[in-house]
């Protein structure tokens, strides 16, 4: 089950929210045969009531940080997600907030309940308000993987040990888990045993870390935060004078962790997607025709999909098979959560090689949809390395597309090689997207040049 799922979609207190479809079936089947007819319908709503206010209490946290959230109740719970990953101290607030708002809501019904009419469905609404939120607060609060406790234990460990204290934090994290969930199935609580299994499932770092541990297998790196489709790093100085809607264009180095704000570049990729991929392997690059299909406001809009399935090859390090899951994805957002994915643990170098080595059939494909999730989120020498692992066998579009990421790095050779082998493979116009991109590298004759040589395009750069 995913977010990604059809749902009920709207804002409340400005955030947007997404009831997925799967979180209602599976609150019907919970209250189904104990609940007769309304009082169904009134334990699905006030279950839905009950995880919104807890998330809320997250984004209400993370919009004082100045970010801007959004909420989804999905499968056996709710998810608000941010465009950053905070530093440990803002993310234990931003944990401690769900539950901080969640048990006060039903200590407050359990004090006014003895004055309200003890006739159906008030009496009822109000045991379930207090059964509901004071449940989820309280499980929230226990150090399981997957929700808030966790994260809040995690973080304290690399509060006192650094970042170094990060898996630690994880291993002790789903030792508390199995244990939990042991003693649960143990006593006869199976509904507790099974969320601690569902959460594992779509958050299998903590579990990966122990059994690496154990087994002895080198230690790979565990991205820390919510499951999304940003690299998980801290926003530095400047991304926080520039704003939450801000892009900031970085590459990992020494205390320069990767930074993208999903709504940029969800943005970049759409357009980039549309003009190099939507209209299949070796599309012209123009910028119209293919991107016609590609509904750029709802891949800005939709939640994207969590990818468990991903999240466990990158523990493992099974570059092959994530190559392949990859070039296969057809969803233009599963492909940018996937590339983010691999951006984060640092496996792009190895997913590209494995790419080029791998099936013939996955390999133009997922070089292409690599090229462009790294283009997009601002891993422009990674991208030019993919285009060069493609050739021409990219098309035109593969091809414009380097060159626009050897622009924003400053290199003018390589720009005006590109253009030059772009219109050589029968590129004749250029989008207003790829044009503002050349512009960057400054003025250049071999690159006015084969701009000139572009119909419609703009004057010389």
């Amino acid at each position: 089950m995913s977010p990604s799922l059809p749902g009920l979609r709207f804002r409340l207190f400005g955030f947007p929210v997404t009831i997925g479809v799967d979180f209602l079936l599976i609150s019907v089947l919970l209250g189904f045969g104990a609940r007769p007819g309304l009082l169904l319908i009134e334990w699905v709503v006030v279950v839905a009531v009950s995880i919104l206010i807890h998330e809320l209490g997250h984004a209400f946290v993370l919009r004082h940080y100045s970010l801007r959230p959004e909420i989804r109740l999905w499968g056996m719970g709710g998810l608000t997600i941010s465009g950053f990953a905070l530093p440990p101290r803002k993310s234990i607030l931003v944990s401690l907030a769900g539950p901080g708002i969640g048990i006060p809501v039903a200590i407050v019904v359990m004090v006014i309940r003895p004055w309200l009419p003890q006739v159906d469905p008030i009496w009822t609404i109000a045991n379930d308000l207090v059964a509901i939120n004071l449940f989820w607060g309280l499980l929230n609060l226990l150090p399981l993987g997957g929700l808030d406790g966790g994260n809040v234990v995690t973080n304290l460990f690399v509060l006192a040990m650094g970042e170094r204290g990060r898996r630690p934090g994880m291993i002790l994290v789903a030792i508390a888990s199995l244990v939990i969930a042991a003693l649960a199935a143990v006593v006869g609580f199976v509904y507790l045993t099974i969320v601690i299994l569902f959460f594992a499932v779509f958050n299998p770092e903590p579990y990966l870390a122990l059994w690496n541990k154990i087994s002895g297998k080198r230690q790979t790196p565990v991205a820390g935060g919510l499951p999304s489709l940003r690299l998980d790093a801290a926003p530095t100085k400047k991304a926080k004078s520039a704003g939450a809607g801000a892009r900031i264009d970085t590459r990992r180095g020494k205390n320069r962790p990767a930074v993208v704000v999903a709504s940029e570049s969800r943005r970049v990729f759409g357009e980039v997607y549309a003009e190099v991929i939507a209209g299949g392997a070796g599309g012209a690059g123009g910028a119209g025709g293919a991107g016609a299909e590609l509904d750029l406001s709802e891949l800005e809009d939709r939640p994207e999909p969590l990818l468990a399935d991903v999240i466990g090859m990158v523990g493992r390090r099974d570059d092959a098979t994530l190559a392949s899951r990859l070039a296969t994805e057809t969803d233009p957002l599963a492909v940018l959560g996937i590339v983010a994915r691999v951006v984060d643990a640092g496996r792009v170098s190895q997913v590209r090689d494995a790419l080029a080595r791998g099936r013939a059939g996955d390999r133009v494909p997922g070089l292409l949809k690599l090229q462009v999730g790294l283009h997009a989120l601002g891993r422009f020498e990674d991208s030019i390395a993919a285009a060069a692992s493609l050739g021409d066998a990219g098309g035109s579009g593969s091809v414009v597309l380097e060159a626009r990421s050897a622009a924003r790095v400053g290199d003018r050779k390589r720009t005006a090689a590109a253009l030059e082998r772009a219109i050589g493979l029968g590129a004749a116009t250029l989008s207003e997207a790829a044009l503002g991109d050349l512009a960057r590298v400054g003025p250049d004759a071999r690159v006015g040049a084969a701009l000139a040589r572009l119909r419609g395009t703009a004057p010389e750069v």
